[in-house]
């Protein structure tokens, strides 16, 4: 009989719960709620999409110039170059302000002039390569960060409100400006180079 007894009433305790847990509430509604929720969550989960595409162009260019930098101030750059021929300019014009070996101080001063001249023009070329190089590798990636910039546009454009469409907008105005940039520089080419100095 206890047995019974108890039986019975962990039955009517689990319908209990069971009916407690579901009345009163739509079935309809909850699916509404479910379906915003989700909708909410894909609409955030797009804007931080764009917020790291936007980011990741960020750090393409900040990679960038760095690089360059690093580019004109490796060994051997320009200013070093200057700073070698001056003092060994200078120690030849030494010699001419003592009177010692004038004319051979005054050919060698040539010689100096002329092999740095060359050696300005190398650098040049040298650091023309390395840009076009990088510059060619900035649009390779700026081109695949586009890519996936696109596929997640058409992923989501259908959901996206009023503010995420401005939001995308922007971003993809950013990304084809820095697209549009990365094709100037390498148009420039070696120009930039022989600006830079």
């Amino acid at each position: 009989m206890k047995t019974f007894v108890l039986s019975t009433l962990i039955a009517v305790a689990a319908t209990g719960n069971t009916l407690a847990g579901t009345i009163g509430i739509p079935h309809v509604k909850r699916i509404e709620m479910t379906e915003l929720t989700e909708n909410a969550t894909r609409i955030d989960a797009f804007k931080s999409q764009l917020a790291f595409h936007q980011r990741n162009v960020n750090v393409l260019w900040n990679q960038y110039e760095l690089a360059v930098d690093r580019i004109h101030n490796s060994r051997g750059n320009h200013a070093e170059l200057d700073r070698d021929k001056a003092f060994f300019i200078g120690v030849y014009q030494q010699d001419i302000q003592n009177g010692i070996r004038v004319e051979g101080s005054q050919q060698a001063i040539a010689e100096i002039e002329a092999r740095y001249e060359q050696a300005h023009l190398d650098r040049d070329i040298q650091e023309a390569k390395q840009l076009v190089r990088l510059q060619t590798q900035l649009k390779v990636e700026l081109t695949k960060e586009m890519k996936a910039f696109e596929k997640a546009k058409r992923k989501n454009t259908a959901l996206a409100d009023a503010e995420t469409l401005r939001l995308l907008q922007e971003v993809e105005h950013y990304l084809v400006q820095s697209v549009k940039r990365a094709d100037d520089l390498i148009a420039n080419g070696g120009a930039t180079a022989v600006a830079a100095r």
